[in-house]
């Protein structure tokens, strides 16, 4: 219960982070959907650095709730104030530091990114996301003077606070974009403002080709390489160092012995009874029948090849 309750706790946190990020009230130039149409847009971004799941969210453009912290949406959704994102669409997971585009296009019959309501031009137009509990998640207020095809946008990604307790609209954070340069870009699904990372930077300046950062990066390949070399290198004389002392310890009389045995024809009766086994049992013999070839070694003579032990011995006389 308790990996429950933190679970859930953990995932509400992460639906805090969700932010408007940029609402185009009237889109004739900019951005298309699947259906190959124009019509207002709200992006969302995910302040966070884990993976969040936005379905039975609730995004709303009544005004009423303006500043509202807590509502009731399942009560107050009868009236279709609020539009529940729908479940069951993979697409609603939004990966970290990541867009989603919803379409304010008056159909939510078109798929989960449709929403039930259109924004107005010439007028102020309120939106908020609510939790699944009815809390505040963010909210923005379009002002009536923003231009067709231009948009409204945070003047950096998310919050410049993620976690702090007001939830209220700042104007001071928003600003209009024109796209005429890239300092007023709309970016639909993209990123407003990256944040400027001054060692990025500098690279950037002092070594514009890259090929400093190219030769420090195989720098550290080949040293790395080379270090592993000479550690392997040095195991290996160890190793052998350790093997010389075993044998050493093992005593010069037990290895003559071991060599003396190892030497060939040491062993020719048992390899002449193996022979014969191997006839007797499977017939195996060379290319005439009854006939077994055995060579052995002429520098260690054997019984076996003395004629005068193989012929029988004439039988002995005793005088009485």
């Amino acid at each position: 219960m308790i990996a429950l309750a933190a679970f859930a706790t953990a995932t509400a946190q992460g639906r805090l982070d969700m932010r408007i990020n940029e609402v185009m009230v009237v889109d004739e130039t900019n951005l298309i959907d699947e259906y190959g149409n124009h019509a207002a847009w709200i992006e969302l971004y995910n302040a966070s650095h884990g993976s969040n799941g936005i379905e039975k969210m609730f995004i709303t453009n009544d005004p009423s709730y303006k500043g509202k912290t807590k509502v009731n949406p399942y009560k107050e959704k009868e009236k279709e104030a609020f539009h529940e994102i729908r479940r069951g669409d993979g697409a609603t997971k939004i990966a970290p530091c990541s867009h989603v585009v919803f379409y304010a296009d008056g159909d939510s019959a078109r798929g989960t990114f449709h929403l039930p309501f259109k924004l107005e031009q010439g007028k102020d137009n309120f939106v908020a996301i609510y939790d699944v509990n009815g809390d505040l998640v963010d909210q923005v207020i379009v002002p009536a003077s923003l231009p067709a095809n231009q948009s409204f946008a945070r003047l950096a990604e998310g919050d410049i606070n993620l976690h702090k307790q007001s939830r209220e609209f700042d104007a001071r954070e928003w600003g209009v974009r024109d796209g005429k340069s890239d300092a007023t870009a709309i970016t639909p699904g993209k990123f407003n403002a990256r944040p400027v990372n001054d060692n990025i930077e500098k690279f950037y300046v002092n070594d514009r080709g890259g090929g400093i950062l190219t030769l420090f990066a195989m720098g550290i390949v080949f040293a790395a390489l080379a270090l592993l070399f000479i550690c392997f290198l040095l195991f290996g004389k160890a190793f052998e160092a350790s093997e010389k002392k075993a044998k050493a310890a093992l005593g010069e009389e037990h290895t003559t012995e071991h060599e003396h045995n190892a030497q060939p024809g040491s062993n020719d009766e048992a390899i002449a009874a193996i022979c014969m086994a191997l006839y007797q049992h499977l017939n195996a013999h060379d290319v005439e029948s009854g006939i077994l070839t055995f060579n052995h070694s002429h520098d260690m003579p054997s019984a076996w090849e003395s004629k005068g032990n193989l012929l029988p011995h004439l039988p002995e006389v005793h005088e009485s």
